[in-house]
């Protein structure tokens, strides 16, 4: 995934619209987020997360929390961001659970959570039109990668790294079969065991049916059966030629 764009709208610290140009950085695979104590690192990388996945970095910090306490009941939180996945650019919008002023009268509302996932640079294509667990199960089928995945492997925001680290051979196993696609030589492999297995069920079939063939001969080996029929095969060819001349 190549992040090209974040745009961020009362969201954590941030009152009004900040927008985060990726491309600035060309086509480096690393870039740094550096910054004081509280100048919202952290939050460019809740932003992200919370975009693909409605879920912030870390499970103490709520998606519904995420509105900025000073931005004005009129604004709405939202995070845009546009991204690269496998050749083609995809751009999703979600907005979170929030109180807003109403659009007619006095007081507030609740606006309700939505979700909406574009495909294409020039000429989109709405994938989801706005609702949040389809937009959220979609992301998960491009990336290949679940929210709690996707946090070890792809945001690890100060010193989250270390949980990855830390995780057991298993968990590990699968978040790295998941961010390399490695599902395409488990299937090889477990057809070639089902190859394999056919194979071994064939074999002892066969040697059962030779093991019973010999015992019914009262022989002890393949090389005895041959010489037994090689020893019988006059006997029945002279019966074929009496065959054929009492046919006649």
């Amino acid at each position: 995934m190549r992040p090209i764009q974040l745009s961020m709208t009362a969201f954590g610290p941030f009152i009004g619209t900040e927008m985060v140009d990726f491309t600035v950085f060309g086509e480096q695979p690393l870039f740094l987020i550096n910054g004081d104590t509280g100048a919202g690192k952290t939050t460019i990388l809740d932003a992200i997360c919370f975009a693909l996945y409605g879920q912030t970095t870390g499970k103490e910090r709520e998606a519904v929390q995420m509105r900025c306490d000073y931005a004005d009941d009129n604004t709405i939180t939202s995070v845009e961001f546009i991204f690269e996945l496998g050749g083609e650019q995809y751009r999703i919008l979600r907005v979170p659970e929030q109180t807003r002023a109403k659009k007619s009268g006095e007081g507030t509302t609740t606006q309700k959570a939505r979700a909406e996932l574009w495909q294409g640079s020039d000429d989109e294509t709405v994938l989801v039109p706005q609702k949040v667990t389809d937009a959220t199960q979609k992301i998960e089928e491009l990336t290949g990668l679940l929210v709690d995945q996707f946090r070890q492997v792809m945001v690890l925001p100060q010193g989250k790294f270390r949980q990855l680290l830390m995780a057991d051979s298993k968990q590990r196993e699968h978040i790295f079969s998941q961010l390399f696609q490695t599902q395409t030589y488990r299937k090889i492999e477990d057809k070639l065991k089902q190859q394999a297995s056919a194979i071994s069920a064939a074999v002892k079939e066969q040697r059962n049916r030779k093991e019973g063939v010999l015992l019914n001969a009262q022989l002890k080996t393949v090389q005895q059966l041959v010489d037994e029929i090689a020893s019988l095969q006059p006997l029945l060819d002279q019966s074929e030629q009496k065959k054929t001349a009492h046919t006649k």
